[in-house]
């Protein structure tokens, strides 16, 4: 991955030798840039990169946090001093988006279906199995839990089954999600 400072010159460059041409597009460049100054400004460079490495493995949508039930998931955010004002995290393996007003202090929990647009999105790309086979979802537990650091996701087949076997890493979670059936085809194509 380039530097991030590095990447702050490309976008002076554009902003001054190809000034854009869309309404607006100086100002999300100069935001941009800022963005990148307060990420290096706030120590978050390899959680920044760790996220670019995440979306370049089609890994796993990234949580914050996970907790067994949505009572432990809302205490949680209660006692946050300064919550995110936006982050996901998982409830009993289900996304849920972390909300935060700072102005009036109000926040809350929305369920999210990142989860299952990520695992269909995985199942119309149709992806190779790993030929890793399980008679059972437990004997595929083990496995993962036998794993030093588990592939981030890796397709195996529980029972003639396909389940994406995912490691959270931020948060050190692993877990088998079964994968829908892929999307058929339009009539169109």
């Amino acid at each position: 991955m380039t530097r991030l400072f590095d990447q702050i010159e490309v976008l002076g460059r554009v902003l001054l030798d190809d000034a854009p041409k869309t309404p607006g597009g100086e100002e999300a460049i100069r935001t941009a840039a800022a963005a990148i100054r307060f990420i290096e400004a706030t120590g978050q460079v390899a959680d920044f990169e760790d996220y670019v490495r995440n979306l370049e493995a089609f890994a796993p949508p990234l949580a914050i946090a996970r907790f067994d039930t949505r009572q432990d998931a809302d205490a949680w955010l209660m006692a946050q001093k300064r919550p995110p004002s936006s982050a996901s995290i998982l409830v009993a393996d289900e996304y849920f988006s972390v909300f935060f007003n700072p102005t009036s202090g109000w926040r809350g929990l929305g369920r999210q279906p990142r989860l299952e647009l990520y695992l269909q999105e995985m199942a119309d790309q149709r992806p190779t199995p790993s030929g890793l086979s399980f008679a059972t979802k437990a004997e595929a537990e083990a496995w993962m839990n036998q794993q030093p650091t588990p592939p981030q996701q890796v397709v195996v087949d529980i029972a003639g089954a396909p389940y994406l076997a995912a490691y959270h890493h931020r948060i050190d979670y692993r877990v088998l999600y079964p994968l829908p059936a892929p999307t058929p085809p339009s009539p169109e194509t």
